[in-house]
């Protein structure tokens, strides 16, 4: 038994359904296999067939006095490569999938298209039967358009049909009106990497000689293909075309399950609620009911493509439907259990695949399924050292960027440079001449990534003690804690400076090589410098980041925030995934966890499964905290008048909402009322509800004639009813939003600097609040007033280590979110009686029962342990006081009392424009959000509390400068961001979801690192490699064991074959031994 890296898990599980090979293999590796002459096989006899053909017509046509490019060569035959390849690209385009897509976008698939491969671009005609604007009647007009096709689900799969065809050109032209079978000269030659010899200048007869001078250099008899050309395999061909029918499938499942759903949510909508269940037994039955309709659900039957992959492994009859189910366990998914994993199972199949950047993670030899042996990479030193270094001290990351135009560019591509350089080259040759010849697809790139990284960090992707640390720099020290990722590179960048493995022209490329392997979250662009190390936001986000690495390596550094979070979105659809995402937010909450003070750190990393618990519950318990309050803060306070307005309505339908506002009544008799009226029907419902009266609409009359007073009627107490309904919503509003502006402080306080928290939690603690005196010049009487309504301030003495006390003063401002350090602060003498105020701090003690010694200092010998401040008694008192400070039941009693009948400005608006003035952002940006701050509002709940915003780019942070993609509609809430800790996963219960035979089960492989897998899964070769030519199952050493893996022999020496791909990859076993 072998063991892949977790990094592989997706390859295995997940099912590819939208991804392709770019390139087909090379030809001599399966045409080789086929026997020339009368056992040529089908494709071979084609192609030589056209071959054939192609040079008959060259010959006749070159000395005629026209243009032979354009001429068609007819009858080519439908076995050669030329042909399948056209044939399978008109196959796609008549793909329901891209059908769909090409209606949405007005393309006319009766003429012709041309697709570009390097742009991902689609030219054609489009039908134009969208009109211009509202007032546009003309009639449609026909126009050429190019449309970027990259949102087409398919379009992985239709570029690598369109490269093969498309040859050594990047585009390719079709004309649905043509066949298979007939091709213009020009086409025939671009396919097999040809160069036509065409000059219009030329004389016939000279032009003739040229043809002839070409049709002599061909390198081969039976076909067209020269000798390094990537032919198109028969095997690729076949490939190509079960996975377009795979395609098929797919869209087939995802336009299944929409009415599924709907199917499953049928009629419980209004009359079950998850999360208002009032008995336990209206909970089981809502349960059983989804659970029986889920069964019939899964038994929707998906037609299955004949040509599918799927089709042909389970042998399928042509027209043979198969159950929802049995596609999805086919494919390695997991069953859904209920409506919205049934909904995220359609949107991830609809999702397109990530794509993997060249190079993937920069790792080389370190990211293979077994990485390169530490006996290897010494060898690889070795070689270098005494090869290829020449310089005294010279590095080969030094030899490899010396002189290099393009390292203040993007670091992706001076890599690039570096790779296609002669002494990248060199390096690659001496070390496959000295070390042993490397199989891979890219063995310069693999030999040359791998050096550099050793470079820069020789042991750090091998030795345990090292797991956490990039050339020595420790990614996981609870000093970055609190940090946003660009102080973190920032941090790592004057390390590699300081430790001269970089200068400051090369640093960002040393920086790029180290993270893309080591801490890739740190590479994601336009990431929020509100996201920092060591908070919940920030296990969610570099969970997300393990995910997608896990999928595609590299392809997070090609992403934004916003991307890599809506991606994350999507819950996982295998056991792997799911594995992948659970190992991930178990390794950020151990570092979430010491930030926080639930763990005591320690160098290893490693902790109990009690611990890990202890870490879980905690972190659960915070998000749910958070969410809660991040949902109240967007909620709106409770409306009397709409409530009311809804009432009237109810029980009298003929009127309408306009009519029940409108201020058309007024009394029969005169009547004292601090609002003189007129009066509207809500009003009146209103005012007599508050008294506790019956609403008497024959004491008034009304002044529009289409209110008819005498047929409107309220129904006894209503107007009560409501009263009280609303006095106990706004009770409850009142004390969430309490509860929720604790939660915010504690937030605060927990994301400050690790040495700030330890001065609050450490010191002897004191709140105030900020008032203005005043002393009146005439009378010499005193007045007070609030001088900072929605601020705090905190003071904490500690005994510094000269044993002298120093003093540190905070503010706590709600409203911009921020909890600072105010050295400037200082209390003032005497007020003076000139009339102007003077500010002073003014003690501020919260109700509430507390430890007599709550705000005295302790002592605390850890170096690196960290408060648990949002859970602490300190951090408890200062909430408290906020609260005390902010006295929303004062105002709105104090409000309430104003007047006593609901006039033009009701007291709880005015109760909401307080409380919305205590929302943090509101104030700063109220002028953008002014008659729509609602909207805003929700917004700015989802920043505070660490749910960034994806699709907002950076998150404005307090007083700065608001931009409408903040707060404009595509903002949106990270659901999944709100989720606790997962529940660790019986990593054996993959097996029961694999597709893949000889898959038997995950261990566990002890300390994590960056590197090595923590999680490996162990397959069986022989059951992996049976149905693989040329695979010899036998046993070798990996990683220090003796392991069973299959091999294959090129020039006499063994390599092992990649158990995902079946290709040989990496250096030639040492030790490999057949097995008998």
């Amino acid at each position: 038994m072998t063991f892949i890296s977790n990094s592989r898990l997706p390859e295995l599980h997940t099912p590819q359904l939208a991804k392709a090979d770019l390139q087909p293999r090379p030809a001599h590796l399966e045409v080789a296999t086929e026997l020339p002459g009368k056992n040529e096989s089908p494709q071979q006899r084609g192609d030589r067939v056209l071959a054939d053909l192609y040079k008959l017509d060259l010959k006749e046509l070159s000395g005629a006095n026209k243009d032979y490019r354009q001429h068609t060569v007819e009858n080519i035959p439908r076995d050669s490569s030329f042909s399948q390849s056209r044939t399978l690209l008109g196959n796609f385009l008549k793909n329901p999938a891209f059908m769909e897509w090409a209606k949405e976008h007005d393309i006319d698939l009766s003429k012709e298209i041309t697709i570009n491969v390097d742009s991902g671009t689609l030219s054609g005609t489009t039908l134009s039967t969208r009109p211009q604007n509202a007032f546009d009647f003309s009639a449609p007009k026909p126009t050429a358009q190019s449309i970027d096709i990259h949102s087409f689900m398919g379009w992985p799969l239709l570029k690598s049909v369109a490269k093969t065809l498309a040859g050594t050109g990047n585009a390719v032209s079709f004309d649905p009106a043509a066949t298979a079978t007939a091709a213009k000269i020009a086409d025939i030659a671009q396919f097999h990497g040809h160069t036509l010899p065409f000059d219009s200048a030329l004389s016939p007869s000279e032009q003739q000689a040229a043809v002839t001078e070409y049709i002599n250099k061909w390198q081969r008899e039976d076909d067209l293909f020269p000798e390094t050309f990537n032919i198109p395999s028969q095997k690729y061909l076949d490939d190509q075309a079960a996975k377009l029918g795979d395609l098929n499938n797919r869209r087939a499942v995802i336009a299944a399950i929409p009415k599924a759903v709907d199917d499953v949510l049928k009629g419980l909508e209004h009359h079950f609620s998850k999360s208002t269940f009032a008995k336990e037994e209206d909970r089981a039955k809502y349960n059983q009911i989804i659970k029986e309709r889920m069964q019939v659900a899964l038994d929707t039957p998906i037609q299955i493509d004949p040509t599918s992959s799927y089709s042909r492994d389970h042998t399928l009859k042509s027209g043979v439907a198969v159950t929802l189910r049995d596609y999805l366990v086919g494919h390695g998914l997991l069953v859904p259990t209920d409506a919205s994993e049934l909904r995220n199972i359609a949107q991830s199949l609809a999702s397109l695949p990530l794509p993997t950047p060249a190079y993937g993670n920069l790792g080389g030899a370190h990211s293979w399924p077994t990485p390169m042996s530490d006996n290897d990479k010494n060898e690889l030193r070795f070689a270098i050292n005494r090869s290829v270094l020449t310089e005294p001290g010279e590095t080969v990351f030094d030899y490899l960027t010396r002189d290099l135009p393009t390292l203040n560019k993007d670091p992706r591509l001076a890599l690039d440079d570096i790779l296609k350089s002669s002494n990248a080259k060199h390096l690659a040759a001496t070390a496959d001449r000295e070390v042993g010849e490397l199989l891979s697809p890219d063995p310069v790139s693999d030999w040359v990534l791998t050096a550099l990284y050793n470079s820069l960090d020789l042991w750090g992707g091998s030795d345990p003690s090292q797991r956490t640390k990039a050339a020595g720099f420790d990614l996981a020290d609870v000093k970055l804690f609190g940090h946003s990722a660009s102080m973190i590179r920032k941090a790592l960048a004057e390390h590699l400076i300081e430790q001269k493995k970089a200068t400051p022209k090369t640093v960002d490329l040393a920086v790029t090589l180290l993270l893309s392997h080591k801490a890739q979250e740190l590479l994601v662009k336009d990431i929020p410098e509100t996201l920092t190390k060591g908070t919940h936001s920030w296990v969610s986000f570099t969970t997300a980041v393990a995910r997608l690495e896990a999928q595609a390596p590299g392809s997070t550094s090609q992403m934004t925030y916003s991307q890599v979070m809506m991606r994350h979105e999507l819950a996982p659809i295998t056991l792997a995934d799911k594995l992948v995402e659970q190992q991930a937010q178990s390794d950020a909450l151990k570092e979430w966890g010491v930030h926080n003070g639930v763990l005591d750190w320690n160098s290893t990393g490693q902790y109990s499964e009690e611990e890990m618990d202890k870490v879980r519950s905690a972190y659960t318990l915070q998000i749910e905290a958070l969410s809660k309050a991040s949902d109240t803060f967007a909620a709106l306070i409770p409306d009397l008048h709409d409530r009311a307005t809804a009432e009237i309505k109810a029980q009298n339908p003929h009127l309408s909402e306009e009519q029940i506002r409108q201020k058309v009544l007024v009394p029969k008799t005169s009547v004292f009322l601090s609002f003189p009226g007129p009066y509207s029907l809500l009003d009146i419902f209103i005012h007599s509800g508050q008294q506790h009266n019956k609403a008497e609409l024959d004491r008034y009359r009304s002044s529009d004639e289409n209110i008819d007073l005498s047929s409107i009627n309220f129904k006894p107490m209503s107007n009560s009813d409501i009263i009280y309904q609303f006095e106990n919503g706004l009770d409850v509003y009142f004390d969430r939003f309490e509860r929720d502006v604790r939660t915010q402080g504690k937030y605060l306080v927990s994301t400050l600097s690790l040495e700030d928290r330890k001065i609050i939690e450490h010191g002897k603690l004191a709140v105030f609040k900020e008032v203005t005196f005043t002393k009146d010049p005439y009378t010499l009487i005193e007045s007070t007033k609030d001088a900072s309504p929605s601020s705090i301030f905190i003071t904490s003495e500690i005994v510094n280590e000269q044993g002298h006390i120093e003093t540190h003063r905070y503010e706590l401002n709600s409203t911009d979110n921020t909890l600072r350090p105010r050295p400037d602060l200082r209390s003032v003498g005497s007020v003076s009686s000139d009339g102007k105020g003077v500010n002073r701090l003014v003690p501020l003690v919260p109700d509430g029962d507390y430890k007599a010694n709550v705000l005295e200092a302790w002592t605390h010998d850890g170096v690196n342990d960290a408060p648990n401040s949002f859970a602490s008694e300190k951090t408890q008192y200062i909430v408290d006081a906020m609260v005390k400070h902010f006295n929303i039941r004062e105002q709105a009693a104090s409000l309430r009392s104003t007047t006593t009948f609901d006039g033009e400005v009701p007291f709880y608006k005015q109760i909401e424009d307080f409380v919305v003035g205590l929302i943090p952002g509101y104030n700063a940006t109220k002028n953008f959000i002014e008659g729509n701050w609602r909207e805003g509002l929700v917004d700015l709940s989802f920043d505070i509390f660490g749910f960034l915003l994806a699709g907002a780019g950076k998150v404005v942070g307090a007083g700065a400068k608001v931009g409408s993609s903040t707060f404009g509609s595509t903002a949106k809430k990270l659901l999944r961001g709100t989720l606790g800790a997962f529940n660790p996963i019986d990593a054996k219960g993959i097996v029961q979801a694999s597709v893949q035979t000889g898959i038997t089960y995950f261990t566990n492989s002890g300390p994590a690192d960056n590197n090595q897998p923590r999680i490996r899964i162990k397959y069986d070769p022989v059951k992996i490699f049976r149905d693989v030519e040329n695979a010899t199952i036998g046993k070798a050493t990996v990683q220090g064991v003796m392991t069973e893996i299959a091999a294959t022999q090129k020039n006499g020496k063994w390599y092992p074959l990649d158990p995902v791909s079946k290709e040989p990859l990496g250096l030639p076993s040492k030790d490999f031994v057949p097995s008998a």
